[in-house]
């Protein structure tokens, strides 16, 4: 059969995915079955919770969903990126029926506990779609803003409401206006009062310095937070990333210095969304050139390793008990050993810049400030957020040539 045949025998038809929805029904079983050792079922108090109106996202083990049914996990693995709204309804349906929750009320699954991690030199296009996890240094953060996610556009020509288009990462109106009898494909109306918005937030991470191979330069990528995963992770950090590779438009690219005779001659006809299309050249030619960027859309943020005083996400304080616990039986006997020498302080003084001989105070101030201190915790104001940094360099000098 031609495609231009079987593309008209098809217009106006809703093209269903069965896979995806397959794994709808078989997630929500997954969740309204799967039990604990207590043989409670485990995800209907964290169910319950959602009711709440600023919880909208469920928490889920990647590890149980592998207990559960062993070809789910997979398929969700393989292909995260295509199920993952239908794992939305799913939590959905859930919610709605262990608790009184709104109807226009939209609900997000992030998983965790994947068990390979993955480093941001290892991503290629071979994983965009997958489930993976990354890690990284958070060294920069923006602001949140709402993100349309699914609009609700209303044609210019009949007044016709065109509900649930999905946005794909940039404003994307219809492709052409649903009533039959017309044939509205660029005059479309944006509803903000009947669309779907949501918290998002961009990440900037790099590679850390333990990752980093011998003489190469940190490599850095976008990441892309929506709902409850906003505001998790600030600038210095070291998290693990749960989500899928994803391919946006690289909107820099196209406005870089030089004019492009296509791109001027496309987008003079009017705003038809030629600039964020991601690609150039003369088709006339043959030369077509694709300007695509690589990001990361995650689900779940968590910290790669909050020992020695780092800080789990949403935990308040670290204690001196939670430390010893993290902690190994070595590392524990070699920190008792070292609180137990008289000297450790003067110790520790020598040891800084051994070739460098007097200078005391300055060691010492060096060796304070390394440490850190006590925070400031005011009694009638909130506590102080101020931490003291200490960055070491060296200046090489240059000798003096007498004449």
């Amino acid at each position: 059969m031609d495609v231009a045949t079987a593309t008209t025998e098809n217009a106006g038809e809703t093209v269903k995915d069965e896979l995806a929805e397959k794994c709808q029904k078989l997630f929500q079983a997954f969740l309204e079955e799967f039990q604990t050792s207590d043989g409670e079922v485990k995800y209907v108090q964290e169910a319950e919770e959602l009711i709440r109106p600023e919880r909208n996202t469920l928490l889920v083990s990647f590890t149980d969903l592998e207990g559960f049914n062993q070809e789910l996990a997979t398929t969700i693995q393989e292909e995260y990126y295509r199920v993952y709204p239908y794992l939305c309804r799913a939590v959905r349906n859930f919610a709605r029926d262990h608790g009184n929750v709104p109807l226009n009320k939209e609900f997000y699954v992030a998983l965790e506990d994947l068990p390979t991690r993955n480093k941001i030199r290892e991503l290629s296009s071979m994983r965009i779609g997958t489930l993976v996890k990354i890690s990284g240094q958070v060294v920069r953060t923006h602001p949140v803003h709402p993100e349309l996610v699914s609009g609700t556009f209303q044609c210019m020509d009949c007044q016709a409401l065109i509900k649930d288009v999905p946005q794909q990462f940039k404003y994307s109106p219809p492709t052409i206006c649903r009533n039959p009898v017309c044939s509205n494909r660029s005059r479309f109306h944006l509803d903000t009062h009947k669309s779907k918005f949501i918290d998002f937030q961009k990440v900037r991470i790099q590679e850390t310095q333990a990752e980093l191979p011998r003489g190469s330069i940190p490599r850095s990528l976008d990441i892309v937070l929506r709902a409850e995963a906003v505001e998790t992770a600030q600038a210095g950090d070291r998290c693990d990333f749960t989500g899928a590779l994803i391919v946006v438009p690289d909107v820099s690219q196209l406005r870089t210095p030089g004019v492009r005779a296509e791109t001027s001659t496309r987008m003079a006809g009017g705003p038809q969304g030629f600039e964020s299309e991601g690609v150039r050249g003369l088709k006339a030619l043959g030369v077509r050139e694709l300007s695509y960027r690589l990001a990361f859309l995650a689900c779940n943020v968590a910290p790669t390793n909050p020992r020695f005083g780092g800080k789990e996400i949403r935990e308040e304080e670290q204690t001196a008990e939670s430390i010893k616990s993290q902690m190994t039986e070595k590392e524990w006997e070699k920190v008792f050993e070292m609180s137990q020498d008289k000297n450790l302080y003067h110790n520790l003084c020598s040891s800084l810049f051994p070739t460098i001989h007097g200078n005391d105070e300055v060691k010492r101030g060096i060796l304070l400030m390394l440490f850190g201190g006590v925070p400031k915790r005011p009694q009638r104001e909130p506590p102080s957020e101020e931490t003291s940094t200490s960055v070491l360099w060296e200046i090489p000098v240059r000798p003096r040539v007498s004449s």
